[in-house]
């Protein structure tokens, strides 16, 4: 019998793919506390996590493990060194949420430049005469700068140009094929476009390597009245250096949908008019909730079959090399 621990609750859709085995046994959690984990997770085979933190303390306990499943694709809260040396994989559910985040970075990028909670704040307070000190940004014919060529990032390109944006790709791993194929411009280096680019949005994932990607320097290099969008993680951007590129006025908006500390009730961010924030949101649609629970637990599945895609797992080049 294999055990599989669900550290937050996933939809049903994963869960009926987990109970129709009749060799696994789920076990549930009432609150993803490090005590609670610390407690639930010693003969565990599989965990399927959606944000908790997994630290190497806690999985040093789980004496069976054989598989952790993220229910998303950002492991920035999991020791995945921890588990790569031991020859466990860590699964992800590969491009499950990649549309919804694409469609919520357009939402944001939208509600950024066409001022849409001044406005609708205008007109809720009886202010209808102040309308014309507000003036949107346009999209078509603006230069929109995507950092990271990824899952996500490939999904953007299309909605960019659906209206009329001149798309430039960035990724240290260019394939530059498929940006040629999807019309867009693609670079290497992200720092040689910021100049001229009037919409920034980040798709990279959170490691040592991107950790404050986009600081004080990369805020002056931008193009005056610029706006930037982040649905990736909260800590590629250094967020002391947002709030004084936006209060210089250099930095024109900003979109965020992640923060460098999460959950959180106050932020100096808050206080700023020409921002559009969410609490870490982009993924939650109906369809994609769905799809991340079920790749959560069918990875989970593959994994005690032995037939977990490659594509899915996140330490794979560590697993190869043996490290």
């Amino acid at each position: 019998m294999k055990r599989v621990l669900i550290t937050e609750p996933i939809h049903q859709v994963g869960l009926d793919i987990l109970k129709a085995r009749g060799n696994i046994e789920v076990v549930h959690l009432d609150e993803a506390t490090p005590e609670a984990l610390s407690e639930a997770i010693p003969g565990v085979h599989g965990i399927a996590v959606r944000t908790a933190y997994l630290t190497e303390d806690i999985l040093s306990k789980a004496n069976a493990l054989e598989v952790v499943s993220r229910h998303g694709v950002g492991c920035d809260r999991i020791a995945v060194d921890h588990l790569s040396g031991r020859g466990i994989p860590l699964a992800i559910a590969a491009g499950a949420n990649a549309q919804a985040v694409a469609e919520h970075t357009l939402m944001l990028m939208l509600s950024v430049a066409r001022r849409l909670f001044g406005l609708d704040g205008l007109l809720r307070n009886g202010r209808w005469h102040e309308r014309d000190s507000f003036c949107a940004n346009d999209l078509f014919n603006s230069k929109m700068l995507i950092v990271g060529f990824g899952r996500i990032g490939r999904r953007v390109v299309p909605l960019c140009k659906a209206f009329g944006m001149n798309v430039v790709v960035a990724d240290i791993a260019l394939d530059a094929d498929l940006a040629e194929s999807m019309d867009c411009r693609g670079v290497e280096d992200f720092h040689t476009e910021l100049a001229d680019a009037d919409f920034i949005s980040l798709h990279v994932p959170l490691d040592e390597s991107t950790r404050h990607l986009i600081s004080s320097a990369e805020f002056e290099a931008m193009k005056p009245g610029a706006i930037l969008v982040n649905c990736a993680r909260g800590g590629i951007v250094d967020e002391e250096a947002l709030v004084d590129a936006l209060d210089s006025g250099h930095l024109g908006g900003a979109g965020i949908d992640v923060f460098g500390q999460e959950p959180l009730s106050k932020h100096p961010l808050f206080e700023r008019s020409n921002t559009v924030l969410t609490p870490h949101h982009a993924a939650a649609s109906y369809l994609s909730k769905q799809e991340m629970a079920r790749m959560a637990a069918q990875n989970i599945v593959d994994c005690f079959d032995g037939r977990l895609r490659e594509d899915c797992i996140f330490n794979l080049d560590a697993l190869k090399n043996g490290s």
